[in-house]
């Protein structure tokens, strides 16, 4: 390192030697301290999450299955019904009916 430059940090650190911490009234602090206080609370979820929320979504959905099954057993029924009532048709008047 050159003496100049030596010089040159030892100005700088001389003068970080003399600074001294800005000061504030209370004020600032008290208003810094609430606020930091607001920030750390967290927000409400947006989307309700209750219990009687959930257990109530989760009731409705699986009635909801549940009919969705139902509806699609008795469809496969009918379809099963109308075909063997077809073939029973076409069987009292001697014809086949085939099925691709």
């Amino acid at each position: 390192m050159k003496k100049g430059d030596r010089t040159l940090l030892d100005d700088h650190v001389h003068s970080l030697a003399n600074m001294r911490e800005a000061e504030t009234d209370a004020f600032f602090y008290t208003r810094l301290k609430a606020r930091m206080e607001n920030r750390s609370i967290p927000q409400t979820p947006s989307l309700p999450v209750r219990p009687a929320w959930v257990i109530g979504t989760l009731a409705l959905l699986l009635l909801f299955n549940g009919y969705m099954l139902v509806n699609q057993f008795s469809t496969s029924q009918a379809k099963t019904k109308s075909t063997s009532s077809l073939q029973s048709f076409a069987e009292s008047f001697d014809q086949s009916i085939s099925s691709y």
